[in-house]
């Protein structure tokens, strides 16, 4: 049962609690992309490119002790879809510990006509993680050959990408400073280049985990969110890169307060009014998993406003939050799953007016088996949503289009 809302004070800013408006609409049918019976195909990611029917899927599949990287794309807004194709068929890439972490093993990003994919890769269990990169320069048609951009012998894990201008961004945590530390990497020509700016932006004594990354519209800034416990507990971080990732850095701590802050996802605003940087993540605070959302404006700039909201009010988990930003409607997209209708299943919110305004809410999946890990695209006015479902016996991969 959804708790009753209240006004709450949370860490040193005023949480903002907005009741739900009006309905959502997810109330088409979901389409299985994998159709993988007898194996779990797992942890979907999205993306689209606004303005355009084109909308991409990656997810990775169980095969024994090895896992497959499939790639899907629709040019109809993902009224159809084609046949699944194997990226990376060989090794591993999850490491089969904690589901959450496994969320983080690998990502997509789109831009113009190139399609980029991060993810972490090894052998086998008994060799370390490195990280590789994987690109499409005409929408998913060919693919280029796999580029390692680590080489080390140290664990490189949860890797995240995006392109901003012409520029490709990459962000990972490596351990061989001692602790797990986030990395940064770009490369030039739309990925078509060598690597051109490595840097380290953590030097804690403590673990920095799960980084996501997002550019701002002219590309100059790049927002990296992660979470790190070097206060005694875990609370999500922000850091604001200048330059298109060259320039000095400005870190800000967005959580505080007792309980676990993390799991963090980002995006900017692409629409008339840039200059927003939009968060959301999993807080403990309540007593159990919440999603929290936060909204920095000034290009998350020292002095920057922070605007708070909790998005849920269940007794139960929510997890696994992702969020994206409609540039033309400017309307902050979010999904994730909770187990308050008995199982997992996947939920929406939207914000709209550049996410400062109060949000809808929707349950999205319906199915007897757990539905979870969802990842969400912003489309013009529209949303796509992507999850693993294990009503039929194992995992399968599922997308839902909706507003």
């Amino acid at each position: 049962m959804f708790k009753k809302f209240a006004l709450l004070v949370f860490g040193a800013g005023l949480l903002l609690i907005l009741a739900p408006l009006v309905q959502a609409d997810f109330t088409g049918l979901s389409k299985n992309l994998s159709i993988s019976a007898g194996t779990d195909s797992v942890y979907p990611k999205v993306v689209h490119v606004q303005g355009t029917t084109n909308v991409f899927v990656i997810w990775a599949e169980k095969v024994g002790t090895e896992d497959h990287l499939y790639f899907a794309r629709s040019t109809d807004s993902g009224d159809n879809w084609s046949a699944p194709v194997v990226l990376r068929d060989s090794g591993q890439i999850l490491e089969r510990v904690n589901e959450l972490s496994d969320y983080y093993a690998y990502s997509l990003a789109v831009c113009e006509s190139y399609i980029h994919v991060v993810m972490q890769w090894r052998q086998d269990e008994t060799d370390d993680f490195e990280i590789w990169y994987l690109r499409s320069p005409d929408l998913g048609v060919t693919w280029d050959s796999a580029l390692p951009l680590t080489v080390n012998s140290t664990d490189s894990r949860y890797p995240d990408v995006v392109q901003g201008a012409t520029r490709v961004h990459i962000t990972f945590v490596d351990s061989w400073p001692g602790n797990d530390e986030i990395m940064y990497k770009r490369m030039p020509n739309c990925g078509g280049g060598a690597v051109d700016l490595t840097r380290r932006l953590s030097f804690s004594s403590t673990s920095s985990l799960y980084p996501r990354l997002a550019v701002s519209k002219s590309g100059q800034t790049v927002n990296i969110v992660y979470q790190d416990n070097w206060t005694g507990q875990w609370n999500v971080f922000h850091k604001r890169v200048s330059n298109y990732g060259e320039g000095s850095y400005l870190t800000r701590q967005l959580t505080s307060g007792t309980e676990f802050n993390g799991y963090p996802d980002v995006a900017t605003s692409s629409g008339a009014d840039d200059q927003y940087v939009y968060f959301v993540y999993q807080a403990l605070w309540p007593g159990n998993g919440e999603i929290m959302y936060k909204r920095l404006n000034d290009y998350g700039n020292v002095g920057a406003s922070v605007y708070t909201a909790r998005l849920t009010y269940s007794d139960t988990e929510s997890r696994s939050s992702s969020i994206d930003f409609d540039g033309t409607n400017n309307i902050v997209q979010i999904s994730f799953h909770d187990a308050w209708p008995g199982n997992y299943d996947v939920m929406h919110r939207k914000l709209l007016d550049y996410g400062g305004a109060g949000f809808t809410a929707q349950r999205v999946s319906w199915g007897v088996g757990d539905s979870s890990h969802s990842n969400i695209a912003a489309g013009v006015g529209e949303a796509f949503i992507v999850w693993s479902d294990n009503t039929s016996g194992n995992y399968e991969i599922y997308i839902k289009k909706g507003s």
